[in-house]
């Protein structure tokens, strides 16, 4: 890669692109104005700054908006201006900046359960990187196939997501061994979670804990992590432990998902995780203790106006009752 292209990667990967990790887990309990991407150019116009912007910063520029469309949610506006931004690398060339477009592509394709579509972009794109010479131990190559066993996993073909995760894993495992970095520790993680959730799926309730729960405590130890995903997690787990009959770790587990999910701005979810810390205590036959906790459930699915969260804490006050 020449010195040129270098200094143009390490602008893109400034670009925070945050998707949700579509966690679609077996056992979930059911949970602005965009400003017209000409304005940046319309302001640089006004500032007399134009005339400095080459080719190439007209292109980051447009995949800065894009994203900021995918950071509020306004996928379609985001879809419409990465065509825009594919044209722009197409007429100048610039062959690095196709592919990581075609890369944000097939992410929000994923994002949105395009699944087909998602899996041509990802293929697309793991055939110009290994054009470009990377090997199937290059970490780019190994991310892309993370992604394409995802796909086959959410279509529920699990053989060959099984394979793909299998063959992730150990690469990745090797690369860890000698890497420890935070990117590569963040994929190990992902698709240890990814993984787990498939055994899941398959009523692999011990082995999908597992994965689990390595994820978790790979997740934890990460720089500036995403504490809306751990909290996921967390909630995640106990759910799982609760199915095994681990009840006290699934309890640990709701726990800190509420004292963890205080502390997120979106706490839309918070009730569920008091209606499952409630359902623990029924099992443990601690009522007072799991009362309390519906009841907090239910007062919240009643302040957040979230029905599926008040009927469920109704039905955990009912189930007390009748344990009484």
């Amino acid at each position: 890669m020449s010195s040129r292209y270098r200094v143009f990667w390490r602008r893109l990967m400034q670009i925070k692109v945050y998707y949700r990790v579509p966690p679609r887990p077996l056992f979930k309990v059911p949970q602005s104005i965009s400003i017209p991407c000409s304005l940046g150019f319309s302001l640089l116009t006004l500032i007399g700054l134009e005339k400095k912007l080459t080719a190439e910063d007209e292109l980051i520029l447009t995949i800065k908006h894009c994203v900021l469309f995918i950071q509020r949610g306004d996928y379609d506006k985001a879809e419409q201006l990465l065509h825009v931004a594919l044209k722009q690398a197409q007429q100048i060339q610039h062959q690095l900046g196709i592919t990581y477009i075609y890369d944000v592509m097939a992410n929000l394709a994923l994002e949105r359960e395009q699944y087909d579509k998602a899996k041509q972009l990802f293929i697309a794109v793991s055939q110009r990187i290994m054009a470009d010479g990377a090997t199937e131990d290059d970490l780019r190559v190994i991310h892309m196939s993370i992604k394409l066993a995802r796909i086959s996993h959410m279509k529920k073909d699990y053989t060959t997501a099984q394979l793909g995760y299998d063959w992730c894993l150990e690469k990745l495992k090797s690369e860890f061994s000698k890497d420890p970095s935070e990117e590569n520790k963040m994929l190990l993680a992902m698709a240890e979670d990814w993984y787990g959730r498939l055994f899941l799926e398959c009523n692999k309730y011990e082995l999908g804990y597992n994965y689990m729960q390595s994820a978790y405590n790979r997740m934890i130890t990460i720089k500036d992590v995403d504490k809306e995903h751990l909290v996921i997690q967390l909630n995640d787990l106990g759910t799982v432990c609760d199915k095994i009959g681990k009840v006290d770790e699934s309890i640990d587990y709701f726990t800190k998902a509420i004292d963890l999910g205080k502390q997120i701005p979106d706490k839309s979810d918070l009730g569920v995780f008091y209606v499952n810390l409630g359902r623990a205590y029924i099992k443990k036959n601690m009522l007072d203790i799991a009362r309390k906790n519906c009841g907090y459930g239910w007062k919240l699915g009643v302040m957040m106006k979230n029905k599926n969260v008040k009927h469920e804490a109704e039905a955990c006050i009912e189930e007390i009752k009748n344990n009484s």
